[in-house]
């Protein structure tokens, strides 16, 4: 278990665990090589020994090492020490989305839409980069103090592909927030982020998620089935342009929703401006007036193929079964309805459609009168009808269409294959230039999965024994990284045969910072550090080390070396000093090795001018060398106040008498009062302390005091009984009843 202070790879130091998650534990810490704060991801113990936990974890990173936009939180560094594997990433100053949804939804209209924004904006950087969040919710979403929206946990994202799919049981996210593919475990894609942000869009306007539930599973199933929730029921006054794109972005089906991110990006755009959603009702119109016209295509061709009754063909029928051979006796014209049928007959032909007829043996007279059957002859008149050019002119057009819905297909596949071969170049020739990644460090598999992508080739030249990467890791490439290349170039790879194993050499005795350069130059593994008390090993000096020297150690070997801190420091008791002269009290506690604190002058009567009447720590308390003792010094008995001679001096009247002040018969003591600061009160504070008592009100003091002053001693002095109050920039912090006459110093 992390805890505060310690040093990851002596560079990142842990300073407070401020949240976690399903794979990691997230902590604040340093940056002490850039004197920077950062968030540092680690992942949880129970998974340091699962590979694939290991393998998804360096997957995240990864994944958003390559996104780099103002509403995406930078990853700065990936990293190991030991078997603690962590992510250095941004430090937002700030709150999650979800905590702002707690505290102050439901949002107006135009904080929805400007929050939307940022989001919509980050999402559209990581789906041009084919990376598909698939766990978009509020508590993802970052609020800076200065009011940047940050996307945040990439821990289940990944490069999407043809291929991409989830299943019910490994479905990432959150439920409140699935898409009903992700619902379904089917496939995922961007437009399953789309759906995710249209149901955060919907948490922020209402103030609750659209559909909830007893478990998991019963809120799964509403985002499969149930229709969302009518917004305004929740929030009346929300704009008809956000409830619109929200709708849209929500779709059951996928293919309603928008196509893809900018689309919903440019509505959110207008929407603030626009406020009634006309550019939402212009795109419902258009999508209208395209169903209509897939409705009409679908109409003719079902009329088209619609099985025609016989009452309506056999009239044509019988007149082609009853001409004779004489052309004049034709009709001159063809009515729409048989232009219909002979057209509906050529291109469709049923089993109870009687087309003997046409081919029947026609009787033919010859010159000499004798009548004889030309056996399967055509009838000519009925071979003419086929051929007319109403006909002919129905035929061409049937090609047509056919020709232009060819093209039309042929076109939609070469256009897709241009977008996932990455343009017309790689289409055209594949002389499209493409920029060499770096492939070290990644698994041949994973390597070979992201080169396919560019279009390039990863080809295994030669296997070796590594320091620092385990089996199958790519060591070496051929193609330095950032190189351009064309796409089908093969690219060179060396292939890890497994971590390199050295003997453990001996380093106690040796320093700190030589014992780790000789291990890490030897194999590459991170050195934990434990430093410990040692009486007689100088500070710094390594004392002990696991594992032992002789044992074999990999670049993944928990190494360990003890180094020293010196003698501890034992706890001191603090002597008795008061009475004692101011110089002689500083020399018995600086002697033991305390520090001098505030050296207050008080008066008293009952101790020298120039000794200790009192001192901040009781004597006896133990305390650690290098605390602080503060002292108050005597500086004398008051002094006492003259009553001034009156023009009376008769002592016998009794007015002069009584003139005499009570406080005079009565003893007057002082004593002392300790003034600590408010919790977390930092800068300068205006102190004051006052005394209400028998002989009056009286500041004893008002003052500025620097916060770093306290606590500090006031001594006050005063007879009879009276009420010492303090306060610190106007505020009372305590008050306190005292009896002078019964003594003090």
């Amino acid at each position: 278990m992390l805890e505060n202070g310690m040093v990851l790879s002596e560079r990142y130091e842990i300073i407070e665990k401020i949240g976690s998650g399903g794979m990691a534990i997230v902590f604040l810490g340093k940056d002490k090589k850039l004197e920077r704060y950062v968030t540092i991801k680690v992942l949880r113990e129970e998974y340091v020994g699962d590979e694939d936990f290991i393998s998804r974890f360096r997957s995240e990173a990864c994944s958003a090492a390559r996104l780099s936009h103002p509403n995406i939180v930078r990853v700065y560094d990936v990293g190991q020490d030991g078997s603690i594997y962590y992510i250095v990433m941004e430090y937002v100053h700030g709150d999650t989305l979800k905590k702002a949804i707690k505290e102050k939804a439901p949002f107006d209209t135009k904080s929805t839409i400007n929050v939307a924004i940022q989001m919509a904006s980050a999402l559209s950087h990581a789906h041009k980069n084919h990376i598909v969040h698939r766990d978009i919710k509020p508590q993802n979403i970052l609020v800076g103090t200065d009011g940047i929206i940050k996307v945040t946990d990439f821990g289940i994202a990944r490069a999407a592909t043809a291929s991409t799919m989830t299943t019910t049981a490994n479905a990432a996210g959150s439920v409140h927030y699935f898409s009903p593919e992700q619902a379904r475990g089917g496939y995922v894609d961007e437009k399953s982020d789309i759906y995710s942000l249209g149901i955060t869009m919907f948490e922020m306007v209402a103030g609750q998620v659209p559909f909830q539930g007893n478990n998991s599973v019963a809120i799964a199933l509403k985002h499969i089935n149930d229709e969302l929730p009518d917004i305004r029921q929740f929030n009346p006054n929300v704009s008809k342009s956000l409830e619109g794109i929200i709708r849209k972005a929500t779709q059951k089906k996928a293919d309603e929703r928008y196509p893809n991110i900018d689309l919903m990006l440019d509505d959110l755009l207008k929407a603030r401006t626009d406020s009634n959603g006309s550019f939402l009702q212009e795109a419902s119109t258009a999508k209208a007036n395209e169903e209509t016209t897939e409705k009409k295509e679908l109409d003719f061709i079902s009329n088209v193929g619609a099985k025609k009754p016989k009452s309506k063909i056999e009239p044509a029928i019988a007149v082609a079964s009853t001409q004779k051979a004489k052309t004049d006796n034709l009709p001159k014209s063809i009515s729409a309805n048989e232009k219909k049928e002979n057209f509906l007959n050529k291109i469709k032909v049923s089993k109870d459609d009687s087309f003997e007829k046409e081919y029947e043996a026609n009787p033919f007279q010859k010159s000499g009168g004798e009548t004889k059957p030309m056996a399967k002859r055509r009838n000519p008149k009925l071979e003419s009808e086929y051929s007319s050019e109403i006909e002919k002119s129905q035929e061409r057009k049937v090609i047509i269409a056919a020709i232009i819905t060819a093209l039309i297909i042929i076109f939609g596949i070469s256009a897709f294959g241009i977008h996932l071969l990455g343009g017309t170049g790689a289409l055209f020739g594949g002389s499209k230039e493409v920029s060499v990644p770096s492939f070290e460090g990644q698994t041949f598999t994973y390597a070979e999965s992201v080169a396919e992508e560019l279009g390039l080739k990863l080809v295994k030249e030669g296997e070796d024994y590594s320091k620092f990467y385990a089996e199958n890791y790519v060591i070496d490439q051929s193609v330095p990284e950032g190189k351009k290349v064309k796409k089908g170039t093969e690219i060179g790879v060396k292939i890890s045969l497994g971590l390199s194993s050295e003997d453990m050499p001996n380093v106690i005795g040796k320093s700190e910072k030589a014992a780790i350069e000789r291990i890490e130059n030897l194999v590459g593994a991170k050195v934990k550090v434990e430093y410990v008390f040692d009486d007689e090993i100088a500070v710094g000096t390594v004392v002990d080390q696991s594992p032992s020297s002789g044992s074999k150690i990999t670049a993944e070997s928990a190494i360990q070396i003890m180094v020293s801190k010196g003698a501890e420091s034992k706890p001191i008791a603090v002597p008795n000093v008061e009475g004692l002269p101011e110089a002689q009290a500083k020399s018995s506690l600086t002697a033991l090795g305390f520090v001098i604190g505030s050296v207050t002058p008080a008066e008293s009567s009952q101790v020298p001018k120039g000794n200790v009447i009192t001192q901040t720590v009781p004597a006896g308390q133990e305390l650690a060398k290098g605390s602080v003792v503060g002292l108050v010094i005597s500086s004398g008995p008051p002094a006492k106040e003259e009553t001034p001679a009156t023009e009376n001096t008769d002592t016998t009247s009794s007015d002069n008498q009584s003139s005499t002040p009570p406080a005079e018969n009565e003893a007057s003591s002082t004593r002392m009062f300790s003034v600590s600061a408010p919790s977390g009160a930092e800068g300068t504070l205006q102190v004051k302390i006052i005394k209400k008592g028998s002989d009056g009100t009286t500041v004893v003091m008002n003052s500025a005091k620097d916060a770093s002053e306290f606590p500090f001693i006031v001594s006050v002095t005063g007879s009879g009984t009276a009420k010492v109050e303090c306060y610190i920039d106007g505020a009372q912090q305590w008050s306190e009843s005292v009896n002078f006459s019964e003594g003090g110093y």
